[in-house]
């Protein structure tokens, strides 16, 4: 019967990404020899320590085997093998076994100082080498993602800060014109023209005309114009349409003014602009 219980442990020391890592954004691992104890057999050693690469591969992770190094290797030794390999992270197996009880850790280590990060431990009862290889497996993602973790996090900490950019008068994108303010012009004009003409047709109301020659003969008959109705009409149209057309133009100018106002401060992908 298989009972395994993960038990990541993660230490409060925090690694630091390789400068040519951080800007390729890119974490180098060394796996290190799996250290084995128990009834297991030796050569099982490179079979764990082979799947457990297998398990850190990743397209933010370059994993590359340890060359010269013993299954107990210290801090110290850690840190120069680290160190020869370009590496940001190390990672080491652990596997000890009692008839058929077995325990397994995988730890990932920080390159700069071989000291433990998040060791990672599983356990089972009354099982045999393949729970072991699962449990190492399961236990090997758990390393990738704390990798990719710290990674992320060391990449975000060497990114500039945002500085405020000042974009040059020719840079400055003009305000959004409102269409308010032609179609208010037109109105203004349209309603001046009415104003005026119902002006003339209220100065002709009972002006004269001219005269009619009279059928039944003597003097003509004289005409004046009536134009009151008409000319009261239209003046009053074009007082409403001079109206409108102010208002328009009036609301137009507010909405430039602020649309204007927002477009003073804008951030940009490459930093916070103003503009005057």
């Amino acid at each position: 019967m298989l009972a395994a219980m993960p038990r990541p442990v993660v230490a409060a020391t925090v690694a630091v990404v390789g400068p040519e890592q951080a800007a390729t954004g890119r974490a180098k691992i060394l796996v290190l020899p799996t250290i084995l104890s128990g009834e297991l057999p030796p050569d099982t050693a490179i079979e764990l320590a082979t799947l457990v690469s297998d398990n850190l591969v990743d397209d933010g992770i370059e994993v590359v085997p340890a060359e010269g190094t013993t299954p107990g290797c210290d801090e110290a030794c850690r840190q120069a093998a680290a160190g020869a390999a370009g590496a940001d992270f190390l990672v080491q197996a652990q596997v000890t076994g009692d008839e058929d009880e077995f325990n397994v850790t995988v730890t990932v280590f920080a390159g700069d100082t071989g000291q433990a990060l998040a060791p990672f431990a599983d356990e089972c009862s009354i099982c045999g080498f393949v729970e072991v290889r699962d449990m190492v497996r399961l236990r090997a993602l758990d390393a990738r993602a704390e990798v990719l973790r710290r990674r992320k996090e060391a990449t975000a900490a060497v990114q500039p800060p945002v500085e405020p950019v000042v974009v040059a008068s020719s840079d400055r994108p003009s305000a959004p014109r409102s269409r308010l303010i032609p179609a208010g012009w037109g109105l203004l004009g349209a309603g001046a023209a009415a104003t005026v003409g119902g002006a003339v047709l209220l100065g002709l109301h009972h002006q004269s005309a001219g005269c009619l020659e009279n059928p039944r003969g003597g003097d003509c008959v004289p005409v004046r114009y009536t134009t009151v109705i008409p000319g009261a009409a239209v003046l009053g149209t074009g007082v409403l349409a001079v109206a409108g057309g102010v208002i328009m133009v009036v609301l137009g100018r507010r909405a430039e003014r602020r649309a204007a106002a927002g477009q003073r401060v804008a951030v940009r992908p490459h930093g916070l602009g103003l503009r005057f």
